[in-house]
């Protein structure tokens, strides 16, 4: 994983934000303009000239000589083919997304599978009465056969310190939280203290896993109604498909009338995992009308791509609209009128690309802050060890609407209750739609609305720094491998 240092007043840091279509690449790089190259000059060049054939936005590329590849420079082949990509996103205001990766980390965020100590935190005040002024760092969730997730350790616990040094609201914490989750170090010991006061001390090396997408799944009775509620991560591929028929067949046998969707933490991933959602939640009467549709550069489209036709045998209509359009099938599992989606800044890509493909056919109401803001996504081209991620297409859903680049806003501003468990009826945002689904409103008496006011003041205090840490892992929406 690679390093990135987080400061308290400036952060620099390179964020890849991404959604992706499948292909199926072939390891063998285009021999680009370079007569005689090195590969790492074969490596730059095939970056520029994929990109240039594929990218949304391919008329803001200059031509070789403009651009010259060979200008990048890093002290590896990765470094120096992120500097590239960095100088094609640096060409469109818009593209905050494109990447590169390693080959072993692009399969990863297909099929879930990681090395890490599966957990990750997030500033909070952990305050239980105003002042709100005493910020720790509390678990977010912990993946069901990570490290942290065999150890016990759950959200609403916080790191109180790590390899005996206290953690706090402090740059030294900060570097110190920055080296034990991205840098070289491979183990380490925490001291977690409990929702109850009490400490536990845990130590955990980062092994290898495979991430559940489904955190957290119940059925909450509430007002003669039966409220189905779970905690989605990240749209993998087949994984989280079976994962998601699990979930809505056990809705199903509970016979529930109303559904809860968590996405709070979902930075996006498989389009193709998203109709599976997307279809299981959608009433009967969408059925064969269209989710959505994909629009890539009109080349693309036209079919004139010689290069990615060489490298994966793609035929000259693999992009037309005519082959890129997508249509609910299957749909009225639980015969919803409505749905709820918990969100937040870290809900991206796929996440907000359900939320877009939704809105047209049922009541769709969204509870926490507002959305990354991420429309547009990309497929994978490997070239060597790596794999590129040029944004390459936006979705458009049966009404039109896309280009959402400053996110969703939410029908009701809730903040993220991180001290509370998965489930608890208690929770800010759980809570919000519940009452929406007792009351038919979100508002409540005042005196319950205050101490969320306050919650959201600090919590929109410590966004900056939440983001940037963030900006370490995946965010995105991309288009499967076949």
């Amino acid at each position: 994983m690679k390093k990135f240092l987080i400061a308290l007043s400036s952060i620099f840091v390179l964020f890849a934000s991404s959604c992706k279509k499948d292909i199926t690449p072939d390891p063998t790089a285009p021999t680009g303009p370079t007569a005689v190259a090195s590969r790492a000059d074969l490596l730059k060049d095939s970056i520029y000239l994929f990109s240039k054939e594929i990218y949304l936005w391919q008329e803001v590329i200059p031509s070789y000589d403009v651009f010259n590849p060979a200008k990048y420079a890093g002290s590896t082949e990765l470094d120096a083919a992120t500097a590239e990509m960095n100088g094609i996103r640096a060409l469109q205001p818009l593209d905050r997304f494109s990447f590169v990766t390693t080959k072993e980390e692009s399969e990863g965020l297909q099929t879930g599978a990681t090395v890490d100590y599966g957990f990750f935190v997030k500033a909070a005040a952990a305050d239980k009465v105003e002042p709100l002024d005493s910020v720790r760092w509390f678990v977010e969730y912990a993946f069901d056969q990570s490290p942290a997730g065999t150890a016990g350790i759950n959200r609403g616990w916080y790191v109180n310190k790590i390899n005996n040094t206290p953690i706090t609201y402090s740059q030294s914490s900060i570097d110190l939280l920055n080296s034990t989750f991205f840098g070289s170090t491979n183990s380490a010991s925490f001291e977690f203290v409990k929702p109850d006061g009490t400490t536990t001390n845990i130590n955990l090396a980062k092994t290898s896993f495979t991430s559940n997408s489904v955190l957290h799944k119940s059925v909450i009775t509430t007002g003669g109604k039966k409220v189905g509620y779970f905690v989605f991560k990240q749209f993998f591929g087949a994984p989280s498909v079976t994962e998601l028929n699990s979930v809505f067949s056990y809705f199903k046998s509970q016979g529930i009338n109303e559904l809860i969707v968590d996405l709070r933490y979902n930075p996006g991933g498989s389009t193709a995992t998203q109709e599976t959602l997307a279809n299981l939640i959608a009433p009967a009467a969408a059925n064969n009308k269209v989710m959505y549709k994909y629009v890539f550069n009109s080349n693309l489209q036209q079919g004139k791509f010689p290069l990615l036709q060489k490298k994966t045998g793609y035929g000259t209509t693999s992009f037309s609209e005519q082959n890129n359009t997508e249509n609910f099938s299957n749909t009225g599992t639980l015969n919803l009128s409505q749905v709820f989606f918990i969100v937040s800044h870290s809900t991206a890509s796929a996440s907000e690309l359900l939320i877009n493909n939704l809105k047209p056919y049922m009541s769709v109401k969204l509870i926490g802050d507002t959305t990354y803001g991420k429309p547009v996504g990309f497929f994978p081209v490997d070239i060597f060890n790596y794999s590129i991620y040029p944004i390459s297409f936006k979705t458009v859903n049966s009404a039109g609407n896309a280009d959402y680049y400053h996110g969703f806003a939410p029908d009701k501003s809730a903040p993220d209750g991180v001290n509370k468990s998965w489930g608890d009826v208690t929770e800010p945002s759980l809570a919000s739609a519940l009452r929406y689904i007792n009351t038919g409103a979100f508002r409540s008496a005042e005196s319950n609305e205050q101490p969320y006011r306050s919650l959201m003041k600090v919590q929109q205090g410590l966004e900056p720094l939440n983001r940037e840490l963030e900006k370490s892992k995946f965010n995105g929406m991309f288009i499967e491998k076949h």
